[in-house]
């Protein structure tokens, strides 16, 4: 499967378009895919430029996780200052 994301394994999901025709009554079924949200990123790891398919809710995780540790370190290089 190509259209997987590599960080939660996310990938299409099955659905069912439902026309509705008189009043509640459903004419017919149509089923359809919902594709996962994916996109190729890079990412330097020791070194190396890695690939990754990610999608988009692994990849704002990615972001939030990332300035919160560069606040961390800010705020840890603050108090080494002071002392």
């Amino acid at each position: 499967m190509s259209r997987v994301c590599d960080i939660c394994g996310k990938t299409y999901q099955k659905s069912n378009l439902v026309p509705r025709g008189i009043g509640n009554r459903v004419t017919r079924r149509t089923k359809s895919h919902n594709k996962a949200n994916l996109r190729v990123k890079r990412f330097l790891i020791n070194g190396v430029r890695v690939k990754f398919k990610l999608c988009a809710s692994c990849l704002k995780r990615i972001k939030k996780e990332d300035k919160d540790m560069q606040r961390e370190m800010e705020a840890k290089a603050q108090l080494v200052e002071f002392k």
